[in-house]
């Protein structure tokens, strides 16, 4: 079968080294100091609730694992379109930021909402240079389910590092049940765009503050995807009819 075939042509073994790597550098990245925080007192005068340094962890071993491996690089940071990929990202900050989130802090509620998903979204560029990254880069030989699956099981269970636990996903095994349905989601979307904003905006749209604009980011997010494919079908057909 083809398939099997394919993955003949993966190196499993790079892959689970990346893992190792991926965790180990996650495991020391949480036990130091949240780094943004550094970063966010001084400019909002307020304590940062969240962290970055798991996806900060993910983002060295992307890099050092790109440079070990030799593994070629072709999902970067806004893909084959950039503007497509820039406007895949502002529709989640567009449509949140016009809705507001409240805060505790004084903050005006639009502008709260913007630096919030913003932070999100930087956040998630890091996670996803490794698992729509690095892994889409070194899976790239099967088909873009098959590296879901495998991607979601790995991201659910890495997500042990960093969660105290899943009881509000109802356990651990709803939870890589969860991430392997939505890796298979952003493999689809990064196979065709090759770009990790786009995968990172996917990731963002879980913070699921309001269901309304949760959909209409999706709506508006499949048509720009199957519009998307339709242009690359059209221009493998030129190039085809062609011969250019």
């Amino acid at each position: 079968m083809k398939i099997i075939k394919n993955t003949k042509n993966v190196t499993w073994i790079n892959t689970g080294l990346f893992y190792i790597l991926a965790c180990g550098l996650t495991y020391l990245f949480v036990q130091l100091p949240n780094l943004i925080e550094k970063i966010w007192e001084p400019i909002f005068g307020f304590n940062a609730n969240f962290s970055w340094n798991h996806g900060i962890a993910l983002l060295v071993a992307s890099i050092i694992a790109y440079r070990i491996f030799k593994v070629k690089r072709e999902t970067t940071l806004l893909g084959k379109n950039p503007i497509f990929s820039l406007i895949f990202g502002g529709i989640f900050l567009i449509g949140y930021s016009a809705i507001g989130f409240n805060n505790d802090f004084g903050i005006n509620t639009h502008l709260w909402a913007f630096i919030f998903c913003l932070a999100t979204l930087i956040y998630d560029i890091f996670e996803e240079s490794a698992w729509r990254g690095f892994l889409n880069d070194s899976l790239k030989s099967i088909p873009f389910w098959l590296k879901g699956i495998i991607t979601g099981i790995l991201w659910g269970f890495w997500h042990l590092l960093i969660f105290n636990g899943f009881d509000q996903f109802g356990g651990i095994h709803i939870f890589v049940l969860l991430s392997i349905v939505v890796s298979i989601i952003m493999a689809y979307a990064t196979d065709k765009t090759n770009s990790i904003l786009v995968a990172s905006s996917i990731h963002a749209l879980m913070i699921l503050r309001d269901i309304n604009i949760t959909i209409i980011c999706v709506v508006i997010w499949i048509i720009m995807i199957i519009v998307w494919n339709k242009c690359l079908l059209n221009k493998k057909r030129i190039k085809t009819k062609y011969g250019a």
